[in-house]
């Protein structure tokens, strides 16, 4: 029978490594569900049974936060930035670089397409 710091150090490694599947699922370029590091979205096996009319008011909800956005990143590039990384990147990204609102902007336009994509592989529309 391992002793106990044994069995302490082999719980730890396990979890370790177990805990890297996911960064090692991003490096391997495997695809997961949720967004990606690419900037896509993958929808999720919820979001695969949902109904039609469910994904069709998600979108509904995303359409309204894309309309509203830009408007958002305007405001927020006008202002201050709040913390350090936001002001490194205004000064060092691209245009809409640093902005909460523009990051969002692209996600909730990622997931809109994936849902799009669903509406039509499901034979919704």
């Amino acid at each position: 029978m391992p002793s106990v710091p044994a069995m302490r150090c082999l719980g730890i490694i396990a979890c370790v490594a177990l805990g890297g599947c996911a960064s090692v699922q991003d490096f391997a370029g495997v695809p997961r569900t949720g967004h990606q590091a690419d900037g896509t979205y993958v929808v999720t096996i919820e979001e695969e049974n949902m109904p039609c009319r469910q994904i069709k008011e998600r979108l509904d909800i995303l359409s309204r936060q894309i309309k509203t956005l830009p408007q958002m990143a305007a405001y927020e590039q006008e202002n201050t930035p709040s913390t350090v990384g936001s002001a490194l990147g205004r000064m060092f990204g691209g245009p809409g670089a640093g902005l909460k609102a523009t990051t969002d902007f692209k996600r909730a336009t990622a997931e809109s397409d994936a849902l799009n994509g669903l509406l039509i592989k499901k034979q919704c529309v």
